[in-house]
């Protein structure tokens, strides 16, 4: 009896972590899209800064 009650206890806090790793590993997955989305709008946002840099070396140069 003894041996039961100590395996089912083992059963609830096995079942109680894979619940937790699960919780864990789907916020594992939400942060590396929210990363990935992040690291795009940067390289986005360089490309755009880079392009208006030249654009107004062009007009600064044509108002010369």
């Amino acid at each position: 009896m003894l041996n039961d009650t100590l395996e089912e206890e083992q059963r609830v806090i096995i079942c109680e972590q894979q619940k937790e790793i699960t919780k864990l590993r789907q916020n594992i997955v939400c942060l590396q899209k929210m990363v990935a989305e992040e690291t795009e709008q940067k390289y986005r946002a360089y490309i755009k800064y880079a392009d208006l840099q030249k654009e107004l070396e062009r007009h600064s140069k044509n108002s010369s």
